[in-house]
């Protein structure tokens, strides 16, 4: 084989390598905004709950409607402690996915920079022999 069909083969390879890493790299990023979409969702209830709390009549008050009687219990019902858990544990699995898909998205960002590089390194090489002229 010539030199020419040599770097011709490699820029073939390098061109379907960048596709995939490019593909790889779109599915990484559709797979952030969705988990990014869990995330905000998280984030909507804690804030939903949390405001609840300062309206009269709302959650606060109705986790604990004699808060102003001295001989009342304070202790919070078990309802409302297996609420507060369920919630700390769908924001830390929603934690822990973000944080799965930015590295994830990360890792194709970096393979499709090498392969990009390694493309553009076989095009300069065929367009070097191209400008030479010669085929060996």
């Amino acid at each position: 084989m010539s030199i020419r069909a040599d770097l011709e083969a490699a820029i073939a390879k390098a061109e379907d390598d960048w596709r995939r890493a490019h593909e790889d790299l779109d599915r990484a990023r559709a797979a952030r905004a969705k988990v990014d979409l869990d995330w905000d969702k998280v984030g909507a209830g804690r804030r939903r709950r949390c405001a609840s709390r300062r309206n009269a009549g709302m959650g606060w008050d109705q986790s604990f409607p004699d808060r102003r009687n001295p001989d009342a219990e304070r202790r919070a019902p078990g309802g409302e402690i297996l609420a507060l858990c369920k919630a700390v544990a769908d924001r830390h699995e929603a934690y822990t996915n973000r944080s799965k898909a930015e590295a994830g998205c990360a890792t194709a960002e970096a393979r499709l920079q090498a392969v990009t590089a390694e493309r553009n390194k076989a095009i300069a090489a065929l367009e070097a022999l191209n400008r030479g002229g010669k085929d060996a």
